[in-house]
């Protein structure tokens, strides 16, 4: 089954408090390899959130990335959301 999958990324690194310009909502298609007939379920998610831990991650720098180097920055261009 193929669908057409939204999905956001971050256009630059953010500086202070997000704004909606700082983000790209991109389209692409998805292949879904779900058999007709079988017990699995596909879901959609209609929400995204952004919690205040999330942005230091999208900056270029943050002290919290410094601190705790498993979380990492995001890259400009990369999904927020899989």
């Amino acid at each position: 089954m193929e669908v057409t999958n939204r999905y956001i990324t971050i256009k630059n690194h953010i500086q202070g408090s997000a704004n909606e310009s700082d983000f790209e909502l991109k389209v692409a298609s998805l292949g879904l390899p779900v058999e007709h007939g079988s017990d699995e379920i596909i879901l959609k998610n209609l929400f995204a959130s952004i919690d205040p831990s999330q942005i230091n991650r999208m900056k270029s720098y943050s002290s919290s990335q410094e601190s705790v180097k498993s979380a990492g920055g995001i890259t400009p261009g990369q999904d927020l959301v899989d």
